[in-house]
């Protein structure tokens, strides 16, 4: 019974504590020192500001300088806040590449796998297997490659994988598996041989 009475009294405390705060302190932000409201920019304010969808134009140096006037006397106080935007990286690689390393045989089934290990970028769809592109490299240029009745582009575990159902000699040479996305680009290639 003891502590329950505490509890109220505590909470009793902190209740006078924040109306005392909202009648008596101002607070004003400044971003990069420039004057900032934060309800202006969308964020939500408790005592300060909420950030829950943090993007690039959301880096900078937020100042708080919070006054408090009660009783004739006045008060400051200055808080710093540097919020920095990490830059983002991906790290492709062929999961089987010492599989395919090896010669494969015409009409049995072939997967490539690219295992795509991705920092601080922000995809729309993680689960999307257009994520990453896929392509032929040929002499004459990068061919994009898309769902056809012998190739599938999958997502599953982890890995971006191109399918080939019924791979023939034709189907042998190099592809490559790349990520361009939100200003991070990466890529790795794998040579595949076929033989008929």
């Amino acid at each position: 019974k003891k502590k329950k009475k505490k509890k109220k009294k505590n909470s009793a405390l902190k209740g006078e504590a924040k109306k005392t705060f909202k009648k008596y302190a101002k607070i004003k932000w400044t971003k990069n020192n420039e004057p900032w409201n934060p309800k202006s920019d969308g964020k939500s304010i408790f005592n300060g500001f909420v950030i829950r969808k943090f993007d690039a134009d959301d880096a900078g140096v937020y100042v708080g300088e919070i006054f408090i006037e009660k009783d004739g006397e006045s008060y400051k106080c200055e808080v710093e806040v540097k919020l920095i935007l990490l830059e983002g990286s991906v790290r492709l690689n062929i999961a089987n590449a010492d599989q395919l390393a090896k010669k494969q045989k015409a009409g049995k089934p072939l997967a490539i796998k690219c295992d795509a290990d991705i920092d601080n970028v922000k995809l729309e769809d993680p689960k999307s297997p257009d994520n990453v592109n896929w392509y032929k490299v040929t002499d004459d240029g990068d061919v994009l490659l898309d769902d056809t009745d012998n190739i599938s582009i999958e997502r599953a575990k982890g890995s971006y994988t191109l399918n080939f159902k019924n791979p023939t000699a034709d189907d042998s040479g190099t592809y490559r598996c790349e990520f361009d996305q939100q200003g991070v680009d990466a890529s790795t290639d794998v040579t595949i041989d076929i033989k008929g």
